[in-house]
């Protein structure tokens, strides 16, 4: 293993700077290449779908479905090719007698090239090798799924937690673990490959071959080199990241008040933030490939060059431009990202299902907590009754509130508010009824908007229209918002009434926002990230994240700039902006540096 690490560093102290343009010049074709095909790959969704998006009601739908199999297969295949052409390539520049870099990146590039077939049918190959491991765990996985999980209220499993959710986790960690270690196996057999193909001039089939004899002639020290490489690379970034928060406040708050200064030193530590990213990942993979080629070269006691030709004078001021074109991109994204940062704290509060932490959610206790508290919005889930009255309902049965298995179509609004649907959550709630979208309306009227989220059933398929048509009736389209999972409620939704706004909930969403007719996409708050802010916005969208219920996750969110954060809490969520309110500007700087760094 030391003497594994040794070469490794050696390779990668000799090969700095050819590794280095070609990581620039690699990357800087993948952009050039892939943007054009990740956008043919997202217009080929409406075909494939009907939607120019995929939103969370029709993701089972796409990914079962041929197409959708197909779209993310090659999707997949792309990915795992462009990570074996790089790789490909600085074991290339590691085999290769040395030199001048900028001739020897060029030389690199076209001998890819030449070897892209055989590269390509490797990557097709280990595919399928990884896919024929792991179809039989992930088809335990959805078996176990359709057996324990499906027949119950989503909600009702995660509250209740019965017995059908440990024995699905059961199954569902097994089988995972089963993946990770068989494919984590396949893995290791095929880590050779790569040069195999490249320098001893292999077919893919005898590359993979001659790979699986080498690793399992030297089990242990190619195990674990290659593993704690592997850890090596995943742990890199979260350290680069940890030094910069700690580091960065300190240094903030021990600055004078005058924006003067707070200003350039911000601006100093994200362009060093970003320059220590930038060289971190190369370092990361440029090392990761030196230890893979110091390993084939343990395993097989061959030290095959590849050719490289003499490169001219200039190479090495080429170089150097390479390091400073680093250095003018990590300024200039940090000055980007500088002026991104607003003082305003331009968001407003949604109220989830009402302060369902004080009172039991969708009753009218818990909207009369929630304007308390605060919210700007109450967020409601609305469904219909056998006689057709929409009501504060959220789960697709009765089991968890009620403690019937049927639904709450299955029986009269009468029925409903015979039933007690707070003594769930407390006692002190034992008096609290089934509420109705009308008594909503008047309750929350001049004191807060609604945020209405539509769950339509087979059996209630006129869900939509009635609340819309007693929205119109009760003058009550204005401020008020219609969220659903699903296109067709929003689109419906829209054709009733245009001047309604509508929102998608989503876990995530791929393909071009800006050819949907919607106001707002609403995200699970895992999915958000500055780009898809960004992204949002610049389809003319706002986006709303869901749900939020710590202060350190609300400040995150705040400082991306999302338009509303739907919370559980809003009397914490409007706390925490009047503290912000309170603050220096020094303090301020210092929060959303951090907030930026995770």
């Amino acid at each position: 293993m030391k003497i594994l690490a040794l070469h490794t560093l050696a390779f990668l102290h000799v090969h700095r700077r050819a590794l280095l343009v070609f990581y620039l010049f690699f990357t800087g074709l993948v952009l050039a290449a892939i943007a054009p095909l990740f956008s043919s790959a997202l217009a080929a969704l409406r075909p494939i779908t009907g939607h120019a998006a995929i939103s969370t009601g029709g993701l089972v739908q796409f990914v079962v479905s041929p197409g959708g199999l197909l779209w993310l297969s090659a999707t997949a295949t792309l990915t795992a090719f462009l990570v074996i052409l790089q790789q490909a390539g600085m074991t290339w520049i590691a085999a290769s007698g040395g030199g001048r870099e900028y001739r020897i990146a060029i030389a690199t590039l076209w001998a890819l090239a030449q070897r892209f077939k055989q590269l390509l049918t490797l990557t097709l190959l280990q595919l399928g090798g990884h896919a024929l491991i792991a179809v039989p765990f992930l088809l335990a996985i959805v078996a176990s799924y359709q057996w324990l999980i499906s027949p119950h209220d989503i909600y009702y499993l995660k509250l209740e937690r019965p017995p059908e959710v440990w024995w699905f986790l059961g199954i569902s960690g097994v089988a995972a673990l089963g993946i990770a270690v068989c494919n984590g196996w396949l893995y290791l057999r095929w880590a050779l490959s790569v040069p195999l193909l490249l320098l001893e001039r292999m077919g893919a089939r005898d590359a993979l071959r001659q790979s699986s004899h080498y690793v399992h002639g030297q089990r242990l020290p190619v195990m674990g080199a290659l593993i704690a490489g592997l850890v090596g690379l995943a742990l890199t970034p979260i350290a680069v990241t940890w030094l910069f928060q700690a580091a960065g406040g300190e240094i903030l708050t021990s600055l004078p008040e005058r924006m003067g200064v707070l200003m350039p030193v911000t601006l100093g530590l994200i362009a060093l933030y970003t320059l220590f990213t930038l060289t971190a990942a190369f370092a990361g993979i440029a090392a990761y490939s030196m230890l893979t080629y110091s390993v084939y070269r343990q395993a097989t006691g061959h030290h095959r060059h590849s050719t490289a030709q003499n490169l001219p004078r200039r190479a090495s001021p080429l170089a150097w431009s390479a390091e400073l074109l680093i250095i003018i991109l990590a300024a200039t994204q940090a000055w980007f990202v500088l002026q991104s940062f607003d003082h305003r704290d331009d968001v407003s509060i949604t109220a989830h299902r009402g302060s369902a932490f004080k009172a039991p959610e969708n009753t009218m206790s818990a909207i009369e907590q929630a304007i308390e508290d605060g919210a700007d919005y109450i967020e409601v889930d609305i469904r219909m009754t056998a006689d057709g009255v929409p009501v504060l309902w959220h789960d697709t049965d009765m089991r968890r509130v009620f403690g019937l298995s049927g639904r709450i179509s299955d029986i009269t609004l009468e029925q409903a508010r015979a039933r007690d649907a707070g003594s769930w959550f407390g006692p002190a709630f034992s008096d609290e009824r089934i509420a109705t979208l009308e008594r909503v309306i008047e309750t929350t009227r001049g004191r807060a908007h609604l945020y209405l989220d539509l769950k339509p059933a087979p059996e209630t398929p006129d869900l939509t229209r009635e609340v819309v048509h007693m929205l119109q009736r009760m003058d009550a389209v204005e401020n008020t918002v219609i969220a659903a999972a699903e296109w067709r409620v929003l689109a419906e939704a829209r054709q009733l009434e245009p001047s309604l706004k509508t929102s998608l909930l989503a876990q995530f969403i791929v393909g071009p926002l800006w050819e949907q007719d919607f106001d707002i996409l609403g995200l699970r708050q895992n999915r958000v990230t500055p780009a898809t802010v960004a992204r949002t916005h610049r389809a003319g969208n706002e986006l709303h994240v869901w749900t939020v219920n710590t202060p350190q996750a609300m400040s995150r969110f705040i400082d991306m700039g999302v338009d509303n954060i739907i919370t559980d809490r809003p009397a914490m969520l409007a706390q925490l902006l009047q503290r912000r309110q309170a603050l220096t500007d020094a303090e301020l700087l210092v929060i959303k540096l951090r907030n930026w760094l995770r």
